[in-house]
């Protein structure tokens, strides 16, 4: 069995969806940890998110996925499914499997985030006005904050963080489709 079958038994196990892995990434994917499955070297745990948004913010860095369940104390668990690809920079830190949270409300939540982010994927890729340099980032946290930043743009492109994680997906995916 490969890495990325035993990925996607673990979280059929758990009733969580799968989300989508560009091909390319996919065959790269290694089980590093406990619930971490990665195409690259995890130094820092997925769950200081803030490092990994950094970390594309002021540096060049190869594309990879991130696939992890982290968290500390008794009600902060999330899933991490974080994504460099292309012009795409997404991190989505929902949480998930904390001793308060309604499991089956919060398995909901992510199964609509994943099924958002499976389509954002494609249409970032396809989008024709993003130039070489440029990047479309989207971080959605129920945590530590949620907004999106259009390519070219240095700055939030609008204050998300009163909405959802889903609600960010869904307005990043209505921006892609009208630009296309």
């Amino acid at each position: 069995m490969t890495d990325l079958e035993k990925a996607r038994q673990l979280f059929r196990k758990a009733g969580l969806a799968f989300p989508m892995i560009p091909t390319q990434l996919a065959v790269q994917l290694k089980e590093r940890d406990q619930w971490i499955f990665s195409t690259r070297e995890i130094k820092i745990s997925p769950y200081i998110l803030e490092y990994y948004i950094r970390e594309v913010d002021g540096t060049h860095v190869e594309d990879y996925v991130v696939l992890a369940h982290s968290g500390h104390g008794v009600n902060s668990y999330a899933l991490q499914y974080y994504l460099v690809h292309g012009s795409l920079r997404m991190f989505l830190h929902l949480g998930w499997g904390g001793v308060y949270m309604d499991g089956e409300a919060a398995t909901g939540q992510i199964r609509e985030c994943f099924s958002l982010a499976d389509r954002i994927i494609p249409a970032a890729q396809s989008i024709g006005r993003i130039q070489a340099g440029e990047y479309l980032i989207l971080v959605g946290s129920n945590f530590y904050g949620r907004y999106w930043v259009s390519p070219g743009k240095n700055r939030r492109e609008n204050d998300a963080d009163r909405k959802t994680p889903l609600e960010v997906l869904d307005e990043v995916l209505r921006w892609l489709e009208s630009s296309q």
